[in-house]
């Protein structure tokens, strides 16, 4: 295949999709703006510290090694797995704490403790698990790995029939609730819905598939961090002769009769046969596409929703913390209205966290005897005009952190510890990695922007300009965005065929 493709960012959809495309012939050159690949899925590094710098938690894990696997290449000759058990270590505000485990003798065991031996709760909760995997095998075979090239796609019977499958008008709350009245195990599962950076009160019940995904099929934990797979993709690449260029900020995609031919670098023109747009969505949209025939064809930005961002504070500690998992959530009082609070542009004023200890399981991220910690809490995004961030505001953000963190038990002493600390707001987030009002998820998972009402890889009407990220279906998250990348592929390839 003797075609030229410019994919405009080295984020995890623009080098996975630059590896599929590389393998199948095409002539790949991946144009990066920053000194470092990865986009937000990026590392920060300090001394012998290594920090994931957004994206740690690797679940769909299917998704990963499927890029490899397309490639004809052995994944475990690029990256190493770690299988995580518990999955999750949950702290709660009265001082109480479980684990929750993969195999199913300590889930009861710690199902039978949270619920004080509740039948009604325990197998409430397996029945929300199985309902909520279940979606997931409809969303995988019918939604996610597919594009919706028409509008009206999602009004072809048979794909109709298996949407109303899901009851997608209840939201993650309301089906929740509708298995499990226990508090904390509802806080608990709902936390995790909100990683696609939505409130799970106002969010499609769909997004509980994360929790019902994760307890059947686990958590993994990539050795080195998720930067370790973000070289191993830079490594597949450049085995195959692909071209992946840092420090090239693209000014502007080039058209010919409402055609992509080529980009602009400064100042200089670099034509092709496709260009692939993996940065922001709405970035690419509002910057990139200067001509104005081009623009004229496309569907107005008004109206979009975004979603939250996220304040993360990383922390380098000279003292082991045993009690620390890998993923630990720390689930605050008054849960429902400091959840909602960041969509409401506010901070929360008791947040609850999540607490990413790779060193746990890890011991390539720090010295010996050392621990890193990320910790991480949703924030407004910068349409918000109530928040200034200033110091005064990341000073107050990292002092309320800390305080959490050493009111939990075992952690009280973590603030002299510190031997170091870092942190990343959203104004990072936009001016770093282009991200639209540092929202740190793009567009939010509401229903209305689900499916086929979310931004898809094509354009219509515009011809060899495609896209691919988390704010273009099926969403957000690095498993939808390798689901994101391996649709784009497949309507490159179906074009030349």
């Amino acid at each position: 295949m003797n075609k030229k493709v410019i994919i405009i960012g080295a984020g995890i959809g623009g080098l996975s999709l630059g590896a599929r495309l590389q393998s199948k012939g095409f002539k790949v050159e991946i144009y990066e703006k920053n000194h470092s690949i990865g986009g937000a899925t990026n590392i920060l590094e300090s001394g012998n510290f290594k920090f994931d710098l957004t994206a740690t938690i690797s679940m769909f894990i299917k998704d990963y090694i499927d890029v490899f696997k397309y490639c004809n290449r052995n994944y475990m000759d690029y990256f190493s797995l770690i299988t995580i058990n518990p999955l999750y270590k949950v702290f709660y505000s009265d001082g109480k704490t479980f684990s929750f485990h993969n195999d199913l003798p300590s889930l009861c065991s710690t199902l039978n403790n949270i619920t004080e031996g509740n039948l009604d709760n325990i197998s409430g909760f397996f029945d929300f698990i199985t309902s909520n995997y279940k979606k997931y095998l409809v969303a995988e075979k019918s939604f996610l790995n597919k594009p919706f090239e028409k509008g009206y796609a999602i009004f072809n019977p048979r794909v109709l029939m298996k949407a109303l499958s899901l009851n997608p008008l209840n939201s993650s709350y309301r089906d929740c609730r509708k298995y499990i009245s226990n508090e904390k195990l509802i806080h608990y599962l709902l936390f995790q819905t909100m990683f696609v950076g939505a409130s799970p009160y106002a969010s499609p019940n769909i997004y509980n598939l994360i929790p019902g995904f994760t307890q059947m099929k686990g958590l993994y934990h990539i050795k080195g961090g998720m930067y370790s797979y973000i070289k191993a993709l830079e490594k597949l690449i450049l085995e195959m002769g692909g071209v992946i260029k840092p420090d090239y900020p693209v000014d502007k995609i080039l058209f010919r009769d409402n055609k992509a031919i080529g980009i602009m670098v400064n100042g200089k023109k670099i034509l092709c046969d496709d260009v692939v747009c993996s940065c922001d969505y709405t970035y690419a949209i509002k910057t990139l596409l200067k001509d104005r025939e081009v623009g004229s064809l496309i569907k107005p930005l008004n109206n979009l929703n975004y979603s939250c961002s996220t304040f993360i504070l990383y922390l380098a500690l000279d003292k082991k913390y045993p009690l620390l998992n890998i993923h630990n959530i720390y689930i605050n009082k008054n849960f429902k209205k400091n959840t909602n609070a960041p969509f409401k542009g506010v901070f929360s004023k008791d947040p609850s966290i999540y607490i990413y200890c790779p060193s746990s399981i890890d011991s390539t991220l720090c010295p010996k005897g050392a621990e890193c910690i990320n910790i991480m809490v949703r924030v407004p995004n910068l349409l918000s005009t109530k928040i200034n961030w200033d110091l005064e505001t990341i000073t107050s953000i990292k002092k309320k952190l800390l305080n959490i963190l050493s009111n939990i038990r075992g952690l009280e002493d973590v603030k002299e510890h510190i031997l170091f600390d870092s942190y990343l707001s959203p104004l990072d987030l936009r001016d770093r990695f282009n991200n639209h009002m540092g929202s740190a998820f793009g567009l939010s998972h509401l229903l209305k922007q689900s499916t086929v009402f979310r931004p898809q890889c094509e354009l219509p009407n515009v011809e060899n300009l495609f896209f691919t990220g988390s704010s273009v279906h099926p969403g957000n998250g690095v498993a939808m965005v390798l689901k994101s990348s391996k649709i784009c592929g497949e309507l490159i390839l179906k074009k030349y065929k």
